[in-house]
């Protein structure tokens, strides 16, 4: 094509056809001005239609980690209700009028701890890659950033009351001779015997005011889970339907 135009130049000069020459060249310019016009759009357009393209691979990796870690949260939440529930029976029951199997599981959810761990795999490499740049919607952007602050502060609250049991419920548990094992866990079942001399261990220590005010103390530190978990649940909630927004949108 070049050389097809360099063709028709010369031969336009040799023929001393100045006017035309210069409209020819002035077209020639404004064809090739064009063509790179062209072809920067075509470029544009599939840069376009690559980011576009990642970008729908991202909101899909998000909303798939954000549903699994929604119903995993709502898991642990039911736990950690559990838990501010046995505290509270054991703080308002009448303790001798309970059978050995309500003090074990009172004991059981009592004792036991748990934390929100999350999946956040897909979650970090998109943050630390810088990524979610490639998110249009601001308010989306805006929410998968600060979900980290929140979660951040949900978990302390989770680690403040697993610390706090830790290091006060249990040091006095241990100063008493323990349930056995095996029928706490159901594995074996008491003589008659053993339900009167453990039911008599579960009263003592139950009606001790020190145990009532661990049990007391372990209740307030769980107030704050109870403050920031139901903030977290609904930023995720929120995020998730950002997120099906986007992606149906994408489509």
């Amino acid at each position: 094509m070049i050389k097809l135009f360099s063709k028709i130049r010369k031969r336009l000069l040799n023929e001393n056809k100045t006017g035309r020459y210069l409209k020819y060249a002035i077209g020639e310019i404004i064809l090739v001005m064009i063509g790179i016009l062209l072809a920067l759009q075509v470029n544009n357009w599939n840069q376009e239609r690559q980011l576009n393209k990642e970008e729908a691979k991202i909101l899909k990796g998000l909303h798939q980690e954000f549903n699994e870690n929604i119903t995993r949260f709502d898991d642990i939440y039911k736990l950690q209700e559990a838990r501010r529930d046995g505290i509270l029976e054991a703080l308002t029951s009448n303790i001798e009028d309970l059978s050995i199997e309500e003090f074990d599981s009172i004991s059981k959810v009592i004792g036991w701890s748990w934390t929100f761990d999350p999946y956040q795999g897909f979650y970090n490499s998109v943050i630390s890659s810088g990524r979610i740049e490639l998110i249009s919607n601001d308010v989306l952007k805006q929410g998968i950033t600060r979900f980290q602050d929140l979660l951040n502060d949900y978990k302390e609250e989770e680690i403040n009351t697993m610390g706090f049991v830790d290091e006060n419920l249990y040091p006095y548990l241990i100063d008493y001779d323990s349930p056995n094992f095996e029928t706490i866990t159901n594995i074996s079942e008491r003589t008659e015997q053993e339900k009167i001399i453990e039911k008599q261990i579960y009263i003592e220590i139950y009606q001790s005011n020190k145990f009532e005010n661990l049990l007391n103390l372990a209740f307030a530190y769980m107030s704050a889970i109870f403050t920031e978990g139901p903030i977290l649940r609904e930023e995720m909630v929120s995020i998730i339907d950002l997120l099906e927004s986007e992606i149906a949108n994408h489509k």
